[in-house]
């Protein structure tokens, strides 16, 4: 079993009950518009008394494998020493800020349905705030370390999920359309390692199409009720009800399985929202999250890419 939540405690250990509300406000819009973000672990480091300038690094174990050769003579030597060792991974830190205000004003302003003006705003903010990070979270965009000493200056980047990319858990599919092979293929790179998955995440071209491969070969067995949105789910030898959803950040030409319990957003500061100094008539706030990515094993996720669209 991989060491794959060592070092990390929950964002409420972290930051306290109160700290982690506002986040689960912004969470709690849903599954439709940051289903990767909704679906993945949220925790914090258990010792944040280092420096987030050197990024968050973590260990995975290897799961072994037996032997077929295996037959020693009676009252030989010892077996043979034998290493299981698995490797380690890191990324960085990433700050992701959004401000919003409106005038004296509009302050005690409401709008037409009722709401004020300013916690309008807020919850609008709020929403932009956690796409952002939900495009960060699924990109491509490599860890940059950050650099604030001896005056130079660098904001930290945090590696997206297909920065993570390798051999072992990318297939290119050389623009042939979806298949259930393709599918059963993605599920078995995780299923190998003993690590099944249990979300495939599609844009609309996509999972049109294993709509369509499902309602044809009857694969689905279960339907089921997720946050009030109908969400279907695979079920088959490589895994057990392997829900399906649909993500506007996707190309049309690609998915990706994942294991959710394998994959952390890790928050150095928690989200969130605090005043902003302004000498002119007007309120500004701002909203502010310090967080990176955990992909706590190299199969952690399987992307399929280059996918007839």
């Amino acid at each position: 079993m991989p060491t794959i939540r060592d070092g990390l405690i929950t964002s409420e250990e972290a930051f306290g009950k109160s700290g982690v509300e506002f986040w689960n406000t912004i969470k709690e819009i849903g599954w439709k518009s940051t289903p990767f973000l909704t679906a993945i672990g949220m925790g914090a480091p258990r010792d944040r008394s280092s420096n987030a300038a050197l990024g968050h690094t973590w260990m995975y174990d290897e799961t072994p494998d037996g032997d077929l050769n295996n037959a020693h003579m009676e009252g030989g030597a010892p077996a043979a020493l034998k290493y299981v060792i698995g490797g380690k991974l890191s990324n960085h830190y990433q700050i992701v800020k959004d401000t919003y205000g409106v005038s004296g004003t509009e302050e005690d302003g409401k709008r037409v349905d009722g709401s004020m003006v300013l916690a309008r705003a807020g919850d609008l903010a709020g929403i932009r705030h956690k796409q952002t990070i939900e495009k960060i979270l699924l990109s491509d965009q490599a860890a940059l370390a950050r650099v604030n000493t001896g005056g130079s200056k660098a904001a930290g980047k945090c590696g997206g999920l297909k920065s993570f990319a390798t051999v072992t858990n990318t297939i290119d599919a050389k623009n042939a359309t979806l298949s259930m092979q393709t599918l059963r293929d993605a599920l078995k790179v995780g299923f190998k390692k003993n690590r099944p998955y249990d979300f495939i995440l599609v844009n609309d071209k996509q999972l049109d199409k294993i709509m369509d491969l499902i309602d044809k070969i009857k694969q689905v067995n279960n339907t089921v009720d997720y946050l009030h949105d109908k969400v279907q789910a695979i079920d088959s030898q490589y895994g057990d009800s392997v829900k399906i959803l649909l993500s506007p950040e996707l190309a049309d030409t690609e998915l990706i399985a994942f294991r959710s319990d394998d994959i952390y957003k890790v928050d150095w500061r928690n989200t969130r929202k605090r005043e902003l100094p302004s000498e002119n008539d007007e309120i500004k706030k701002e909203i502010l999250t310090e967080f990176t990515l955990r992909v706590c094993t190299p199969v952690a996720f399987a992307w399929v890419k280059n996918l007839a669209a």
